[in-house]
């Protein structure tokens, strides 16, 4: 059983958190409703991070099967049990089927939409392993697909309209993480376990990088101050762009400095700056939201 949880990726669970991130932003909105329904609007998001967890999951297997032999020349990667050979081909098909079926019932819980989207998100991590991950230009384009459709997920679920600049975050941000990520492959000298890692030893990423930084920051900012003064929202929700700025350029120094940006939930699970501009973050969103 061992094996699997390890192979499963459980830390990289955390970026299937963006599911919640539509029910966060809609707290001033549904904690006025009655109390079994907001059980229910909670349930939902729960079972469709669960959902999700299991097409992550999915994914991971199917993407860990193809690399198997180049993993052998990662140094981290080669550790894998699947890289190592310790999950039979069989056992692996079983795991991957029931987890399948897992995640189908918990996206069905939810309702048909998001049975959809499980659906599609399988096929496009199908897609995006056998095929995709090879093309620089690609391989950018599905991880950015990969979130959005998390945080369509996540909205669908509890059935609440969200900002169009949420959205647009959500692609830009991502965007510079699987850049990032890229980058320090290439730094790290992993050429020759990723067929378009050439690609990001040009130096032009690194301002790319710092680019695409800066325009997450001013989404975000561009998203607060709306609203503000289109929804209403309290002005503490404008303050919350303080902490976002320092989560980000937080992160760019970090893997700019020490190239540590391949493994992203390792530098949010670990760095103690990171995690509080988190914690004060979302300590303000939901006195904001609370307030309003």
């Amino acid at each position: 059983m061992k094996k699997f949880i390890i192979s499963s990726r459980p830390k990289q669970m955390t970026k299937n958190l963006l599911i919640f991130v539509p029910l966060f932003f809609t707290i001033d909105t549904w904690i006025l409703y009655s109390y079994t329904d907001i059980q229910v609007i909670i349930f939902k998001s729960i079972f469709t991070f669960f959902s999700f967890c299991c097409c992550s999951i999915i994914g991971y297997q199917i993407n860990d099967f193809i690399d198997r032999n180049l993993d052998k020349f990662h140094p981290i990667k080669k550790n894998r049990p699947i890289a190592k050979n310790e999950i039979k081909y069989i056992e692996l098909f079983v795991f991957i089927f029931l987890v399948f079926i897992v995640g189908g019932f918990f996206a069905y819980l939810v309702n048909i939409n998001v049975l959809f989207l499980f659906t599609i998100y399988l096929l496009l991590s199908i897609l995006y392993s056998y095929i995709f991950k090879n093309y620089f230009l690609m391989d950018l384009i599905f991880i950015v697909v990969f979130y959005i459709v998390r945080m369509s997920s996540g909205t669908i679920a509890i059935s609440f309209d969200i900002s169009i600049w949420l959205y647009i975050l959500t692609g830009v941000s991502s965007f510079l993480i699987i850049t990032i990520k890229r980058v320090s492959e290439s730094k790290n000298n992993l050429n020759n376990t990723r067929a378009n890692i050439s690609f990001y030893t040009n130096k032009v990423f690194k301002k790319l990088i710092f680019f695409l930084g800066i325009i997450t920051c001013f989404t975000y900012l561009i998203y607060s101050v709306l609203e503000v003064f289109e929804n209403q929202k309290n002005w503490i929700f404008i303050l919350t762009s303080i902490f976002f700025f320092m989560g980000i350029m937080r992160y760019i120094q970090l893997t700019n400095d020490d190239s540590k940006g391949e493994f992203p939930e390792e530098i949010i699970l670990k760095d103690k700056y990171i995690f509080l501009s988190i914690m004060f973050f979302f300590l303000f969103l939901l006195v904001s939201l609370i307030k309003n």
